[in-house]
Formats: structure tokens, C-alpha cells, sequence
């Protein structure tokens, strides 16, 4: 557990991490600020002019004085009402602004992410990151850092005016102030402990709710709803708990803060009682009453303040830890550039790779491709086949031996342009909310209308996207739900075919197309793969026949390769795969 001292550190680090976001609108700030010092200046200002009124004007019978204190107070009633209507909109205008600002930030530092960190992270803590803790850390600035600025500045002004009317009972009411700090320390570590709580378990609410609606067939089908409930039931009581530990730290609080106010008032009622005529006017006791109730007020609002403080910088650890997360896959400082006459011939020497350092994936893999070759990667599930296809697109880096493109190692390319040369069909698509048409040029201007329907027309989508009801405008929805498996599969296709890249891979990319619609696929692909280096991934081992080469492997090492004949003569690992299979046919 943290001590007190080290959290205050912290603390200080988080507000200073936030410091460049207002300055960035330092104007906006400046105009909110000089609002709520006119707003806090008229606003202490009430009880004075009531004060001069009954001791100055009432007391004497000025009543030509009377009214032009009425006339003075009813100026700077509206003045104030008008410069916290002001002050209310800059303020909020100013915590959207830094909302969006942030927000826009942890967006785009989390698309470039590597793959690794969403290997580990679940997809509800990151969702919490850019919604729940931004949220909250706008209202603290927005409504906490300017509030409690003015609110120390209203009772700096509460104190030099009850100062100036009465010295003596400001000293009195002065007395009670250590007292309202102590408690506030008491208080503050079982109020942070709590927001934490709340803040860790809102995280699991939001991973509970994204698993339990991604995967509703499943769970229906499977019979998983009780489980599931249970899941959420745990996460949802968590978030109970955590946040009653901060409401009991309140219900308590609150009271003993109004038992001090109180107590303030009773001391100067006995001390004006006792020098009622000799020393306290009748208007100073109406000021100080007022000055009391309005001193302990923005007191109060700091306390509460202090609540909204808790809770922010819950949100903001847990925001600067994913602003903070490395991105480990980055372009290097000076890339290669792509060769005007590239090939795309794949080198791997002795590459080592893995996930986890004690689960090696791959071992000592070497294998070369040549341009133009086509060539199927077979094996057992976890035969590290698909970790070859995100290590040649460079999803992550190996830990050992190299890998090379046209003999350049892959880490010196630029990521986007090489990514750009390399098309990759995988098993289950992903399809974004939008039409098909940018569903398959993924937004590219470059790409035209006329290429999204060659290659939809290549790929033998654009059969059933002509029976949509607008066709290629068609709005897929939320990942592709309008779509059939199939259909997905058929758009992925197109999207790879569009842009006519130099390296073609399929990834178990027909096993959700139904034969008919696969037959068709193949004699594109055949067509399409020519004079490209192409990458096969089938687990119908019947598809991969008119390849190249094959490579086989197993437990992470390449053990056969050579042709589909050569390769049953031999009688190994693919011998008895492809037997299997045919067995399991007959």
C-alpha cells in the first residue's frame, strides 16, 4: 500500500501530466477565469451592501441612502447572475474541448499499438480507458480544477471582507478551520482506495458486457447464460462494493463538516450575544452569518471537489499507463524503400519467435520462397502457421534470425508501404460499419469504383452484391451483420484482390464458402496468383494440390517440404494428414 506522501507525488504527476491540454487553450482559460473572479467578486459582495444598508442607512433614516444601496445590490445581483451564466458555458465549453483533445489522443496512440498489447489486454479495459476515465477526468478539470480555483478565491475574499467589517469575529470563526482540515486527511486515503476499486471494476463491467454481446450465439448455444450471468454478477457487485466504501467515507464526512460549520456560527452568536452595542453592529452579525454560511459552503464544494479528485486520478493512472504502453513495433528511423522492381521473394534464416519467452512458437525456422512461387504452409493447430503470416507482415518481431523481403530484413522497410504489398485474406474477416464498396477499397481514395467492382467481379462477390438493395452502397452494419459468413468472406477476397499486391496469402481463407462458390474462387485465384508469390494456408489439404511446394510443420519446426506426390511417397507427417482426411471423407 502506498503512503500517503508517495500518493501525493503521484498526484502532482498526474495533474502536471495535464497541464499541456489547458495550456493548448490558455485563452479559453484566461476568459473562463476572469468570469468566475467577477462572478466570486459580486457574489461576496451581497452580505457587505446588506450590511451598509441596515448599519449605515437604516440606522440613520437615509433613505435617499437606502435606495441607492438597493439600486448598487440589484446591479450586482444581475452582474452576477450574468457572469455565472457566462462562466457555466466557458467552463463546460473548455472540459469538452480538453474531452476531445484527450480523447483523439489515447485513439491514436492506441491504433498504433502492436499486436502484443492486445494479445494481453482485454478489449473492456481499453473501452473504459477512452470512455469511462477520459469522461472523468474532463469533469474534474472542467468542474473541479477552475471550481476550485474560484472556490479558493471566494474564501480568500470571504475572509479579507468579514476581515475588514470585523476582525475579532473573523479571528472566531477562524478558530474551526484546523479542525476541517484534519478530518479532510482523515478521510482522504479510504476515499481514494474506494474510487480505485470503482474504477478497476467498471473495466471488468465493460470487458463482461463486450464478450457477453460479441458472443450472444455462442452463449445461447452453448447453454453459457448462467455462467455468463454470473460473470457480470461478480464484476457488477464488485463495483458495488468498491463504490459503497466511498459512499460510507461520505455519510460521514458531510455531517461532521456541517457539525464544524455550526459549531462557527454558535461561537460568534455567544460572542456577539456577549458584545451586542459595545463592539458588533446589528448588520455586521447579518454579514457574518451570511459570510459563515457562504465561507463553509465553498468549503464544502472542496470536499466534494475532492471526491470528483479521487476519482480522477483513478482515471488518469489507468489513462497515462495506456498513453505510456510502448509501441514495440515500430518503423525504423531511416526505412528502406520499397524497390521499384520488387518481387517478393521471402527469406526466413533461423528465425526463433515467441509469444511468451518460455513457449517458443517457432524454432530455428529456415525456408526460402522464390518470386512468383506458390507455396502451401501445412501442419498440426499451434504448428505456428499463422504466426509465419504475422511475422512476414511484421505484426510482431522475432527474437532471433531474420527475416527478409527482395533480401532486405523486414525491420527496415516502412511498415505501411510494405504492408501495402502484401494482401492477406484471413478465415474470419473483420468488416467495419459502412458500405461494401469501402468495406473493400477500406477507405483508399486512391482506389476507384470502377477497380472495387473488378475485383469484386474477380472474386465472384459482386453476384450477390448486385441483389443487394443498393448494391455497393450497401451499409453492412456493425461487423458485417447484414452479411452471411460466406458473403463476408467473398468481400475480404475483393478487398485483397483491390490492391493488386506483389505477395498473395490466404489464410484458411475459403473454409467459409460452400463448395460451389469455392470452385469459382479457386479458378480466379488461379488466375490472380499468376506471377505473384503467394502463401496457402488450407486446412482442406485437397485444395493446396497444384502448389509449388509444400512446407510442413510441426511443433513449431518446418519438418517436410517438397511437392503434394513427393511428400505422400515420403510418408511423414503430411502423409498422414492428407490420409486422415481422405478417411474421413469416404
Amino acid at each position: 500500500m502506498e503512503e500517503p506522501e508517495q500518493l501525493t507525488k503521484k498526484d502532482w504527476r498526474l495533474l502536471k501530466r495535464l497541464l499541456p491540454y489547458l495550456k493548448k487553450h490558455v485563452i479559453l482559460v484566461t476568459v473562463t477565469v476572469v468570469f468566475m473572479l467577477i462572478m466570486d467578486i459580486t457574489g461576496v459582495l451581497h452580505p457587505y451592501l446588506i450590511k451598509l444598508g441596515i448599519d449605515r442607512d437604516v440606522a440613520n433614516g437615509d433613505l435617499q441612502g437606502l435606495g441607492q444601496t438597493a439600486l448598487i445590490l440589484l446591479i450586482v445581483l444581475v452582474s452576477s447572475f450574468l457572469f455565472q451564466v457566462f462562466f457555466n458555458y466557458a467552463v463546460q465549453y473548455l472540459g469538452q474541448k480538453l474531452l476531445y483533445d484527450l480523447r483523439l489522443d489515447l485513439f491514436k496512440h492506441m491504433i498504433h499499438l502492436s499486436n502484443d498489447y492486445f494479445d494481453k489486454t482485454p478489449v473492456g479495459k481499453t473501452l473504459t480507458n477512452i470512455t469511462n476515465d477520459v469522461e472523468s477526468i474532463r469533469e474534474f478539470i472542467s468542474e473541479g480544477v477552475v471550481s476550485v480555483i474560484g472556490e479558493l478565491l471566494k474564501v480568500f475574499f470571504i475572509l479579507a471582507a468579514m476581515m475588514m467589517i470585523n476582525f475579532k469575529l473573523a479571528m472566531l470563526a477562524f478558530i474551526m478551520l484546523p479542525f476541517f482540515a484534519i478530518i479532510t486527511i482523515l478521510f482522504r486515503k479510504s476515499i481514494r482506495t474506494g474510487y480505485r476499486g470503482v474504477r478497476k471494476a467498471n473495466s471488468q463491467i465493460n470487458t463482461a458486457l463486450q464478450e457477453s454481446i460479441t458472443g450472444i450465439r455462442e452463449i445461447i448455444q452453448f447453454n453459457y447464460k448462467e455462467k455468463s450471468k454470473e460473470n457480470f454478477e461478480k464484476a457488477n457487485r464488485y463495483y458495488l462494493e468498491s463504490f459503497l466504501k466511498v459512499v460510507h467515507a461520505y455519510s460521514l464526512y458531510f455531517p461532521v463538516i456541517e457539525v464544524v460549520s455550526n459549531i462557527s456560527m454558535v461561537i460568534i452568536l455567544f460572542f456577539a450575544h456577549l458584545a451586542l452595542g459595545v463592539s458588533v453592529r446589528v448588520g455586521e452579525i447579518f454579514a457574518f452569518f451570511s459570510y459563515i454560511n457562504m465561507f463553509f459552503r465553498p468549503l464544502r464544494q472542496l470536499a466534494e471537489r475532492f471526491n470528483m479528485f479521487q476519482a480522477a486520478m483513478a482515471a488518469a493512472e489507468r489513462t497515462f499507463r495506456l498513453l505510456d504502453q510502448d509501441v514495440t513495433i515500430k518503423n525504423p528511423d531511416n526505412p528502406r524503400p520499397i524497390p521499384l522492381d520488387f518481387k517478393g521473394k521471402i527469406t526466413f534464416k533461423n528465425v526463433h519467435f515467441a509469444y511468451k519467452p518460455e513457449n517458443p512458437v517457432l524454432r530455428d525456422i529456415s525456408f526460402e520462397i522464390q518470386p512468383g512461387e506458390k507455396v502451401a504452409l501445412v501442419g498440426y493447430t499451434g504448428s505456428g502457421k499463422t504466426t509465419i503470416i504475422n511475422l512476414i507482415n511484421r505484426l510482431y518481431d522475432i527474437q532471433s534470425g531474420s527475416i527478409l523481403i527482395d533480401g532486405i530484413p523486414v525491420r527496415e522497410y516502412d511498415m505501411g508501404e510494405l504492408r501495402s504489398r502484401i494482401s492477406t485474406v484471413p478465415q474470419d474477416p473483420f468488416l467495419f460499419t459502412g458500405t461494401v464498396a469501402e468495406n473493400i477499397s477500406m477507405y483508399d481514395p486512391s482506389i476507384s469504383l470502377k477497380d472495387i467492382v473488378e475485383a469484386a467481379q474477380t472474386v465472384n462477390a459482386d453476384q450477390f452484391i448486385k441483389q443487394l438493395p443498393d448494391k455497393y452502397d450497401e451499409n453492412v452494419l456493425e461487423e458485417g451483420k447484414r452479411l452471411s459468413v460466406g458473403q463476408k468472406q467473398l468481400v475480404s477476397f475483393a478487398r485483397g484482390v483491390v490492391r493488386k499486391p506483389d505477395i498473395f496469402i490466404l489464410d484458411e481463407a475459403t473454409s467459409n464458402i460452400d463448395s460451389e462458390t469455392e470452385k469459382l474462387i479457386d479458378a480466379a485465384i488461379e488466375k490472380l496468383l499468376e506471377g505473384r508469390t503467394a502463401i496457402i494456408i488450407a486446412h482442406r489439404l485437397s485444395t493446396i494440390r497444384k502448389v509449388d511446394r509444400i512446407l510442413v510443420f510441426n511443433k513449431g519446426c518446418l519438418v517436410e517440404e517438397g511437392s503434394h506426390e513427393e511428400l505422400l511417397r515420403n510418408g511423414g507427417i503430411y502423409n498422414r494428414l492428407y490420409q486422415t482426411q481422405a478417411f474421413s471423407l469416404n
